[in-house]
């Protein structure tokens, strides 16, 4: 049987970077990632359904979170500069 080996994938932060993003989109400033979390805390399951819990963090970069780093998708709202 002959061992066949596949090829390295490239690294994902600078193809994504520079595919064109859709209308309307999340995409991380920061590294480009668009995955998005939302993190609750105290969720219960009932019949089958998440209800309940306090939310965290939402709309958060899940690759920046992943490495300890902070990064917001979205801007907060308020005061527009």
């Amino acid at each position: 049987m002959k061992l066949v080996t596949t090829p390295s994938a490239p690294d994902p932060a600078g193809p994504v970077k520079a595919m064109p993003k859709p209308t309307g989109m999340l995409q991380c400033n920061r590294c480009g990632g668009r995955t998005s979390v939302t993190v609750t805390n105290g969720t219960v399951v009932r019949n089958g359904r998440k209800i309940g819990g306090t939310v965290l963090e939402r709309d958060v970069c899940d690759d920046c979170r992943r490495l300890g780093i902070y990064s917001p998708m979205v801007r907060p709202l308020g005061v527009v500069s």
